[in-house]
């Protein structure tokens, strides 16, 4: 058994992490606000702190003691590209400087990322952890420069891994129920132009959370995380539509839909103040040509099989409809 000291626990990815943690016999810590929502952490054997991530007294207080951080917390949303940066940057650094201030010997920091910290394909070639970044949003943009300040900070003073999930779904997804709330209403979006992304289970990228702790392999290392079958956005609804067994009717979208819908929802959070799923920068990203990158590392170092598309969308669903979600 090892402490771990988890950030972002309360979140989609974070809590699944809380739960695989604790199923391996880890005992959990983890950093939340006295104003967070821990609905998604009951009944899950974890002990809180309560403060915030940028308090840098609060953080040497908090690393003290513990084996092991995962640092899953961060702005997904943000009105600016400050906003982004002060979340996913700044508190990274705080977080490691904490860390090597006040727990030296820490034997793993892990750092949830993002495959949008990459950017997109520029060619049919699968791309690979070590080619040049090209993030295409400030959300990337501030999560590469996350991943850098980690580095630097640390210095290979203490061992860290880096996770760049492509895009997660599972149960307790917000963001893609979006697409299966569509697919039980009968309805298949798709694009005009065909486009390819891959996608990756929740469970999984908390399973290479975990495999991640104790892995020599995996110090001072990148892995992307995702299955590796690419998909089109049309063959993600036809899957989601044959596990949920519904016959669905495709809607063609042109490219200049999605441009509308980004720039429309984006005017309403200015007007709101409250950052949106969707924005201008957000369909940017899914207007790409290829998300696709290589796996085969995170396989290969962390032992990892990535669950199909065709099973982990059955089990979203019913979590979706035992929830009540439609």
């Amino acid at each position: 058994m090892s402490k771990i000291l988890l950030t972002g626990a309360n979140g989609f990815v974070g809590s699944h992490i809380a739960e695989a943690l604790v199923a391996a016999k880890h005992q959990v810590t983890c950093i939340v606000r006295k104003t967070s929502n821990l609905n998604w952490l009951n009944g899950i054997s974890v002990s809180y702190k309560y403060g915030d991530l940028s308090d840098e007294k609060f953080l040497n207080e908090a690393v003290k003691d513990v084996d092991a951080v995962i640092h899953c917390a961060g702005a997904v949303r943000a009105m600016n590209i400050e906003g982004y940066f002060k979340s996913n940057v700044g508190n990274t650094k705080k977080l490691c400087e904490a860390v090597l201030k006040s727990n030296p010997n820490l034997k793993k920091f892990v750092f949830i990322s993002t495959q949008a910290a990459m950017g997109p394909s520029v060619s049919e070639t699968l791309r690979k952890v070590n080619d040049k970044e090209n993030p295409v949003s400030d959300y990337g943009l501030s999560k590469l420069e996350a991943e850098r300040e980690l580095k630097n900070t640390l210095n290979r003073k203490v061992p860290f891994t880096i996770l760049r999930p492509a895009s997660v779904y599972g149960p307790r997804d917000k963001d893609i129920f979006i697409f299966f709330n569509l697919v039980h209403k009968h309805l298949r979006p798709i694009t005009i132009k065909k486009r390819l992304i891959q996608l990756v289970y929740v469970k999984d990228v908390a399973k290479a959370a975990v495999l991640s702790l104790e892995n020599s392999k995996t110090d001072n290392n990148t892995y992307y995380v995702a299955e590796e079958t690419s998909y089109t956005w049309s063959d993600v609804g036809r899957i989601i539509a044959e596990s949920m067994g519904r016959r669905t009717v495709p809607v063609p979208l042109p490219d200049f839909i999605f441009k509308l819908a980004g720039i429309a929802v984006q005017s309403f959070s200015y007007i709101t103040k409250k950052a949106a799923v969707l924005n201008k920068q957000k369909i940017t990203e899914m207007l790409q040509e290829r998300w696709t990158a290589d796996n085969s590392a995170a396989k290969k170092d962390l032992g990892l099989e990535f669950t199909k598309l065709e099973i982990a969308s059955k089990i979203t669903y019913n979590w979706y409809l035992s929830n009540k979600y439609f």
